[in-house]
């Protein structure tokens, strides 16, 4: 697993869109954006799943995906790579349907994701990088 650093959990706390790729089992791609990313711990991510239907599919046929966030403004960001699992129940489950439950919202599942490698997204030198 990769260690996320504080650098990238302050930036994974501060962006309000990230977008999360899946493939289905043909490796099909889909990419969707997702405003309900949240850093569980140094090698975890939590989406929660509202409406994305072909993406639960695919992530049920391909548990992998890819996740991008990046900040405009400076050029720079992250792309955090791994595996899923698909929660329906559960305590980290529990507190994101207490989450939603808070703004009058529900939710179909959540999806845990291990963080195993992680690229720089940036223009330039060092551009798709793994650093993790």
């Amino acid at each position: 697993m990769a260690k996320l650093t504080p650098e990238m959990k302050e930036m994974l706390s501060n962006i309000h869109v990230a977008y999360l790729a899946t493939a289905d089992k043909t490796g099909k791609p889909n990419v969707v954006p997702v405003g309900t990313l949240k850093v569980v711990d140094d090698e975890t991510l939590r989406v929660i799943v509202v409406y994305l239907r072909k993406t639960l599919k695919n992530l049920e046929e391909n548990p992998m995906v890819s996740i991008v966030v990046a900040d405009t403004e400076r050029k720079f960001g992250y792309q955090f790579k791994g595996a899923v699992e698909i929660l329906r129940s559960g305590p980290l489950y529990e507190e994101a349907a207490e989450e939603r439950r808070k703004k009058g919202k529900s939710l179909q599942a959540v999806v845990k994701v291990r963080v195993d490698e992680i690229y720089l997204v940036k223009p330039g030198e060092g551009a798709g990088d793994r650093i993790r």
